[in-house]
């Protein structure tokens, strides 16, 4: 399969859906007694993980999840696979999704294997959906013995795009310690509400629930879903609770007219969001905005907020070239070797180049780490009150 038509539609995807304007906002006035910045610099080494395998050419989104025991599992939205190992993306099919496993948390020391599905000898996509729609990984979350997975479902449209983003899909997998081509994939029950996609950022357990964040496509206002952990581990999401501001608290959207309320504005629909136990602030990293697409973190004592305004501590290379789109900034805290691992994906917008150069599209890692005045304990957790 030539990749040509779904490159182009992915890419006005990416301008359309990862890059909308950010809005910026003063920092908030609850602030700890504490200063830090992060520092931020190219890890080459740690980078060559994503080349363990020929055939495996490149993939964006790259969100991860501690499976435990040193299995991390990365997940990869639309990503080139040639069979021949001859590493020519021109002759390598384009599948919305692959995923991959890492043994070992200091990628410097880990291996990785990649997998996908097949069709007819043809590579395809390891989550598939029927008919014109498919799937890109959001995140995921290990929940008892199981893995749960959050999925954006797009479908094609008769639009200017040819698609739309008109939800979300959770998968299930119960034996999480085999081969992910011996999964046991169950797919939920994944109530939608006026095409809210539910499970970007990052999934975080706290005081018995599990706390998820949503957008909705178009919009740039980020919102926050709970379940209880106790129907989690059974595999119900069928009736969340939203986030409806300071006044309401959570509600069930299902039994009034009151709107959720969200919790930032700043939205790119990649990022990541951990606790740092030394500063006692929830880190929130993403790329800030497609205009000025450098790294950035935000912070917030909880995770409803207020959240400061993102501040940039790392600007790639490429920033600056009309034709290089930089998105997907996420952090991985599971992940050694450094106080901090960030990553972040270069792309184009000339199909070419994308086939001929093959320094872009995999994911690119950063080495971080924070400096400030705040107590010894660096390390990071799901925050107070957590599982």
């Amino acid at each position: 399969m030539k990749p040509y038509k779904s490159l182009s539609a992915n890419v006005f995807l990416l301008i359309f859906w990862l890059f909308l304007p950010v809005v910026l906002y003063a920092e908030a006035g609850d602030q700890e007694a504490v200063t830090f910045r992060v520092q931020a610099e190219r890890w080459h080494e740690a980078g060559a993980i994503f080349h363990a395998d020929p055939r495996w050419l490149g993939g964006d989104g790259a969100a991860t999840v501690d499976l435990g025991e040193g299995r991390v599992l990365w997940l990869f939205g639309d990503s080139f696979v040639d069979l021949s190992g001859r590493g020519n993306r021109s002759s390598a099919a384009l599948v919305r999704n692959c995923i991959a496993i890492q043994t070992g948390y200091d990628p410097t020391r880990a291996e990785m294997q990649f997998f996908w599905k097949t069709d007819e000898s043809e590579p395809a996509a390891f989550f598939r959906n029927k008919g014109d729609t498919w799937l890109w990984p959001a995140s995921g979350i290990v929940a008892g013995r199981h893995l749960l997975v959050f999925l954006m479902k797009i479908q094609s449209a008769d639009n200017d795009l040819g698609f739309a983003p008109m939800g979300w899909k959770a998968a299930w997998v119960d034996n999480i310690q085999a081969r992910p081509d011996r999964w046991h994939l169950t797919w939920l029950v994944s109530p939608q509400r006026q095409g809210m996609v539910v499970g970007i950022g990052t999934p975080i357990f706290q005081d018995g629930y599990l706390l998820v964040f949503a957008a909705k496509g178009g919009g740039d206002e980020v919102y926050l879903v709970r379940w209880p952990v106790a129907a989690v581990k059974k595999g119900m999401l069928t009736a969340p609770e939203w986030w409806a501001g300071q006044e309401n608290g959570w509600i069930d959207l299902q039994s009034g007219d009151m709107p959720p309320a969200p919790v930032f504005t700043e939205r790119q629909m990649e990022f990541s969001v951990a606790y740092h136990d030394g500063i006692k602030r929830y880190m929130r990293v993403q790329t800030k905005r497609f205009l000025n697409p450098c790294l950035s973190v935000a912070t917030a004592p909880v995770l409803t907020g207020p959240w400061t305004e993102p501040a940039c501590f790392y600007t790639p290379p490429a920033q600056g070239d009309p034709d290089l789109l930089i998105y997907a900034g996420k952090h991985h805290p599971m992940l050694s070797g450094a106080d901090m691992v960030v990553s972040y994906v270069v792309n184009t917008l000339h199909a070419d180049r994308l086939l001929s150069d093959m320094q872009l599209y995999y994911p690119v890692l950063l080495k971080g780490r924070i400096v400030g005045d705040y107590s010894v304990n660096k390390t990071w957790s799901s925050g107070p009150g957590q599982r």
